[in-house]
């Protein structure tokens, strides 16, 4: 499938079987149930597509990943008041130096996923969790306060029959934690801007693509919900089955694997902290090899 023709530069052969495949379908079912079929699978594609351009907004880039921080960096970030509680007003030991050092470099450098520091004597309670956690459970939030008013609109008047005072209740409360998981996302970092393309109006405009795509969704019959349920249980027991274990992505992670080592400078009587990555070597220990040899001559 994969073969591309020469002058054409078209991959022939997966046009000609998927195309046939197409017309066969399109020749045997019924024409609007097969176009609902495609729908609700491109309504869901883009809807995971969706929460994951959130997620990864806030999460470190692959250069990043690729220079691991160091272990002050890692943890979570102090607020102002514990650095103020905790920092000694004279440095007894050089344990006391490192420590403030730490704190310090921790509060001016935020990475992707951490709490702004405009909003830290606000929210200082989310500056306790890692970077890129509470995003993660503010977009499943925002996913299922999404689908409950969704559900609503749609089938809270014909098919539930819900008075109007509950109803509208339902409404103002699925809506309420709509919002505030898009403003729980909103006071985190995010990625510095790259020069290739990015989504603009991040989260905004991926909270109402959700939400957009999930109206259309239940806006479709029960038939089409029927066939796409079993096709996504096929789909998932072939991912879970062959595809997660058989991942060239998981095979790349594990190989990039580095060393890292921390050192602690003091140059012109200021105290950094530096990162460097050492690679394990490859070549074999010649000159261990001869030292040895020598020393057994020597006896």
């Amino acid at each position: 499938f994969s073969h591309v023709h020469p002058r054409t530069q078209v991959p022939v052969v997966a046009i000609l079987v998927f195309g046939t495949l197409m017309a066969v379908l399109a020749l045997i079912f019924d024409l609007e149930a097969l176009v609902q079929f495609l729908s609700i699978g491109t309504l869901l594609a883009y809807t995971f597509v969706a929460a994951s351009v959130i997620v990864l907004r806030f999460q470190r880039g692959k250069s990043q990943a690729l220079n691991p921080p160091s272990e002050s960096e890692h943890a979570p970030p102090l607020s102002a008041e514990t650095i103020g509680a905790s920092e000694p007003k004279e440095y007894e030991s050089f344990s006391d130096k490192l420590n403030l050092v730490s704190k310090e470099k921790a509060k001016s450098q935020r990475e992707p996923g951490q709490l702004r520091a405009i909003f830290d004597p606000y929210l200082d309670f989310l500056s306790d969790f890692y970077p890129g956690e509470v995003v993660t459970v503010a977009v499943i939030i925002l996913m299922v306060s999404a689908l409950c008013l969704c559900s609503i609109l749609v089938f809270g008047r014909n098919q539930l029959h819900l008075p109007t005072w509950s109803f509208s209740l339902l409404i103002v409360l699925f809506s309420l934690a709509f919002v505030v998981s898009l403003v729980l996302i909103s006071v985190h970092e995010q990625q510095k801007k790259s020069q290739t393309f990015q989504l603009p109006l991040v989260p905004l405009t991926p909270a109402l693509s959700i939400l957009l795509n999930i109206y259309l969704m239940l806006k479709l019959n029960y038939m089409t919900w029927l066939r796409f349920s079993v096709w996504l249980i096929a789909g998932l027991l072939v991912y879970f089955g062959y595809g997660i274990w058989h991942s060239k992505e998981n095979l790349r992670e594990a190989q990039g694997h580095t060393i890292s080592a921390r050192y602690v400078v003091f140059p012109s009587s200021s105290l950094e902290e530096t990162v460097q990555t050492v690679q394990p070597s490859m070549q074999p220990s010649q000159g261990l090899d001869e030292t040895v040899e020598g020393e057994e001559a020597k006896r």
